[in-house]
Order: C-alpha cells, then structure tokens, then sequence
C-alpha cells in the first residue's frame, strides 16, 4: 500500500512542479540553447529499479568537449566519474547546477515511473563496475530525484555513507519518510551546499 500511494504521489506532485516550472523550464530551454545549442537536455542511460536501464534526462550544463588532461582535475570520490571544478561546467551549467534546476527534466522520469521523487540516486552503469558486489543492493528501490543522501552531504559524502542511506530509505519506506525528505530537500536547495 504504500508503494500504491507514494506512486500517486509522485504522479500528483510531478505533474503540478511542472505546470507551475513550466515558465522556468521554458526560460532554462531558451537560456540553454543560446549557452549550449540543441539538444537543451541531456539524455544519459542509467540503472534503475533492479538494475534495468532507463534515460535519465537533465538539462545541459556541460560543453560536449573533451579532457586534455592538462586539468587539475579531482574526483569527487574513488567510485564515480563525477570531478570537482569540472572545466566543461559553463557559467549558466554551474548556476543551474548549484540550484538543481537542471535535474528538473526528471520529472518527466517521475511521471513514466522509471524514476520516483524519492529515492537512490540512479549512477551510470560504468560507475557499477567498480562497486563491490554488496553495494547492488541500492538497485532494489526506484532510483529518486533526491534522497536521503542529497540531505546528508550529497556530493561531499564518502561512498560507504550513500549506499548506508540508499539502504536505509529501502528499510525505512513510508509515506510519513518521503515527505521528510521531500521537506528537507527544499531547505538543502535553499543553502546550495554539496553540488558539483
């Protein structure tokens, strides 16, 4: 039952974020577009739910370059391919980044189910090569938009400590939980801190 009634939720809170966004969504398009060019988003496989691969979408930050390696470049962990002061972030890309209106798209992922509003965070399926085995265990909830780890530390947050959260919200699924976060997400926005 409560899945019944989270996935309501997510349908009904997905759909009127993007009727009352849709003014912003459609000045980040425009504003993407004059920054980046078509497409507007980005469109990157990732694992969802028991490890099925979905197309997560984002709105594009990133110029389509590559990397000479002359970069100070750092990870943002040992695991992921996420860096810290990404050289290919544009000036609008690091605003939009840092407010997370680039990951408004995925409410267009909330409402075809591949993605729930609460939830693991869904990773690349490159990034799972070099996860322990254990560590898999985070595919058996519907990746989210946000979750517990983006109110504890998000980015900055060791690895072992997300896969505790990931697990955690599994355990701890319920009605009453997703709103907490939901609520706690708003105010972690507000702050901007722990966002790449």
């Amino acid at each position: 039952m409560q899945k019944v009634i989270i996935r309501f939720l997510d349908i009904v809170i997905a759909l009127a974020a993007l009727i009352m966004l849709s003014p912003v969504l459609i000045v980040v398009s425009v504003l993407v577009f004059f920054d980046l060019g078509f497409s507007v988003f980005f469109v990157q496989k990732r694992f969802g739910l028991d490890g099925k691969p979905f197309n997560m979408l984002k709105f594009r930050s990133m110029r389509n370059v590559e990397l000479d390696g002359t970069e100070q470049l750092e990870k943002v962990n040992k695991y992921t391919i996420k860096l810290k002061n990404d050289p290919r972030i544009t000036r609008l890309g690091a605003v939009i980044r840092k407010t997370s209106i680039d990951e408004l798209p995925q409410l267009l992922n909330v409402l075809t189910g591949t993605m729930s509003l609460v939830g693991p965070r869904p990773w690349v399926p490159a990034e799972y090569e070099n996860f322990p085995k254990s560590w898999f265990s985070r595919l058996k909830t519907k990746p989210g938009i946000t979750g517990l780890a983006q109110i504890n530390g998000r980015s900055d947050l060791p690895m072992e400590d997300i896969i505790r959260f990931d697990n955690e919200w599994a355990k701890r699924f319920s009605v009453p939980f997703y709103f907490e976060i939901l609520i706690k997400t708003a105010l972690s926005i507000v702050k901007g801190k722990n966002t790449y």
